[in-house]
């Protein structure tokens, strides 16, 4: 893997305030131990399908004021499940069996330049996300490589709907957000129209990373999960806000897309 950086785990430990319960790191070490000497999709399959049946509860990473790196591995919301699960394939792949190690790859998912530094150095944009894991050799985000085409669309919502964001308290960090917005403009989106889904969905490996763009102005994506095969069929295996819980849609993806208004196509992440 190319462009990573590993400083000590001592470093890493006094350099962060970390929220972790003794049953997380219990289940760490169970996930741990799953056998992953397949493919990376089908490693991330593996470790996305002990997640089933996992509560689902929103907004599991804003436990207190201070910003600080969240690690719940007891309830997910559809960012933190897809996060977990290639943060727990990552620390696999590194041959270690060390959950500060898991949480300093989990630090590196989650911030920007793998630093937390307030509420604004989180990326919540899922494209920021995507570009930064990209970077990092992790991922590859195939989208237009098997069909997908640019948009012109630009996000901006998070600096135009403060109010939906308890934690932008301050000017800094409403600048921040507002750097970043204008960060992810600089290159264009990209997505696969849900109307094409169907057509490509031959092209879409079990364990690639789905993402939902939005039909909201300013918003990138709404929704994430992994790809599965269902009677040869590409199907998500999702945390779901309405069934609250982990499970894999009962339709397809190309049907379950056409059900939401709000989704416009997808993107396609591979990891590698």
């Amino acid at each position: 893997m190319k462009n990573q950086v590993f400083p000590s785990i001592l470093a890493f430990i006094i350099s962060l305030s970390i929220y972790s319960q003794d049953k997380d790191e219990t289940i760490f070490i169970k996930k741990n131990k799953i056998d992953l000497t397949a493919t990376p999709s089908e490693s991330i399959l593996k470790i996305a399908k002990s997640f089933l049946e996992t509560p689902y509860v929103a907004s599991t990473l804003e436990i207190n004021e201070k910003e600080e790196l969240v690690c719940n591995l007891q309830v997910l919301d559809c960012f933190t499940f897809d996060e977990n699960v290639l943060a727990l394939y990552l620390t696999k792949k590194k041959n270690s069996n060390s959950y500060s190690d898991f949480q300093e790859i989990l630090t590196q998912l989650r911030y920007r330049n793998n630093k937390i530094d307030g509420y604004g150095s989180r990326l919540h944009y899922f494209t920021e996300w995507t570009r930064q894991a990209e970077k990092n050799g992790w991922i590859k985000d195939i989208t237009l490589d098997i069909g997908g085409e640019i948009t012109n669309k630009e996000v901006h919502f998070m600096s135009e709907n403060q109010k939906l964001y308890p934690k932008i308290t301050d000017e800094k960090t409403l600048e921040t957000i507002r750097g970043t917005e204008k960060q992810i403009n600089k290159k264009p989106l990209s997505q696969i129209e849900k109307s094409k889904v169907a057509a490509i969905e031959n092209k879409i490996m079990e364990g690639d990373l789905i993402a939902m763009t939005s039909t909201i102005e300013g918003l990138d994506c709404n929704h994430v999960g992994i790809a599965i095969l269902v009677n040869g069929r590409i199907h998500l295996l999702h945390a779901s806000s309405s069934l609250k819980k982990v499970v894999i849609s009962e339709k397809p993806l190309a049907d379950y897309l056409q059900g939401i208004k709000k989704d416009a196509g997808i993107m396609i992440l591979r990891v590698l």
